[in-house]
């Protein structure tokens, strides 16, 4: 019995080591190397017009973005629900005790004429002036997000992943995606005296085939991404008439999907005044068009409730539109987007060239272009990560 536990074990090592070494040689975080000039050189331009003519006046931006937006819906997200005003339920006030140490924190429940409910965790700094906010997603729920996952903090109101439910794997989701995958760094935040507003979407729309498709269809919603950006303008809609509040200076947060989310929020209300993604990939700030990564197939087949059912046409065929127009319907204002070197399934690459292919955009409008920020390591959210953050709203808002 002993023999044959020592060769279960020798197996199993020598079967983690193969998977190790195919993930970083061969597979998706293999190195990541970028020809900046080359993919420069390439990129499109989204001052191209449908018609063939090109864009030069902001006026004709104007129409020209209308367009990009309508056919982004069309063709990509599907459409997004419509406007319908969130109103709070139920504010409480919960004291850091309750908190997992985290002072200033309130839970908000919101309303949205009937169509939706959901739970919003505000937490604010201690500052005389209004704080800038950043509103962001979570992957595992409002609760998993605080330190010692606190019961005061409500969990969520509809399926959620068997990993995310119990804090038991918490440390497995910090050692494979990064310290900050479950939640931000509050008190760094607070400190450097930005608010957060931060919900789960899957309170709205859950991340899940099976559920996800009744909770669409009774918002009028093709695709998830679409959904949890029309809850981020929601959440605004909360949030505007809070006086501790920098209306001025809203920031859309996410990474992996939830970037991709981000970009759409901040593509379709210009109430939000910069920009963060981190490593969106396929469907966020990667072009289509670039072959590279996860393929378009991969992700309608793993995750078909994120897109329009149209999406999955362009798998091998160009899209009609791409990302780098994505990009630019975020100008003149504030885009960071960043990446990791050995996460080759989110195509940094695609991404860099979206990001080239937006910046005659921002040069016409007169704004910088968006920043593309690579560090070392792999997917998920990093020291770094907001260490990048921070020092890009501070030197844009």
């Amino acid at each position: 019995m002993v023999r044959y536990a020592s060769l279960a074990g020798a197996f199993a090592a020598t079967a983690l080591s193969l998977l190790l070494v195919w993930l970083f040689t061969l597979g998706p975080y293999r190195c990541v190397r970028l020809d900046r000039r080359a993919l420069s050189e390439g990129a499109p331009n989204a001052l191209a017009a449908g018609s063939g003519g090109s864009i030069s006046t902001a006026e004709s931006w104007s129409t020209r973005r209308r367009e990009i937006l309508d056919a982004l819906q069309t063709e990509v997200y599907g459409p997004m629900p419509s406007a319908a005003q969130a109103r709070i339920v139920r504010r409480q006030p919960i004291p850091a005790s309750a908190a997992g140490g985290i002072e200033g924190v309130e839970q908000i429940e919101v309303e949205v004429a009937g169509r939706a409910r959901f739970n919003l965790v505000l937490v604010t700094p201690r500052r005389a002036t209004p704080a800038p906010v950043i509103i962001m997603q979570n992957f595992c729920g409002n609760r998993a997000a605080f330190p010692d996952r606190p019961s005061a903090i409500e969990a969520p109101l509809r399926y959620y992943p068997f990993p995310c439910r119990h804090g038991v794997f918490d440390p497995f989701h910090r050692a494979a995606f990064g310290e900050w995958m479950l939640g931000p760094p509050f008190r760094t935040l607070a400190e450097r005296g930005y608010a957060v507003a931060m919900f789960y979407g899957g309170d709205v729309v859950p991340d899940y085939p099976p559920d996800a498709g009744p909770a669409l269809a009774s918002l009028g919603a093709e695709g998830a991404i679409a959904a949890w950006a029309w809850v981020h303008a929601r959440v605004i809609d909360v949030l505007e008439t809070d006086a501790r509040l920098d209306q001025d200076r809203i920031i859309a947060w996410g990474q992996s999907r939830f970037g991709k989310v981000a970009l759409l929020a901040g593509a379709t209300d210009p109430r939000i005044d910069a920009v963060i993604a981190f490593q969106s990939g396929r469907g966020g700030d990667a072009l289509t068009s670039h072959r590279a990564g996860e393929s378009v197939a991969a992700i309608t087949r793993g995750y078909p409730h994120w897109f329009s059912p149209r999406f999955s046409a362009y798998a091998a065929s160009p899209p009609p539109v791409d990302q780098h127009e994505l990009l630019a319907l975020i100008a003149p204002r504030a885009l960071l987007l960043g990446h990791a070197r050995r996460d080759r399934w989110a195509d940094p690459a695609g991404a860099y060239q979206a990001a080239a292919g937006a910046r005659p955009v921002f040069d016409m409008l007169g704004a910088p272009g968006a920043r593309f920020a690579l560090r070392e390591g792999v997917h998920g959210i990093t020291d770094e990560d907001w260490r990048v953050t921070l020092a890009f709203l501070e030197q844009r808002l």
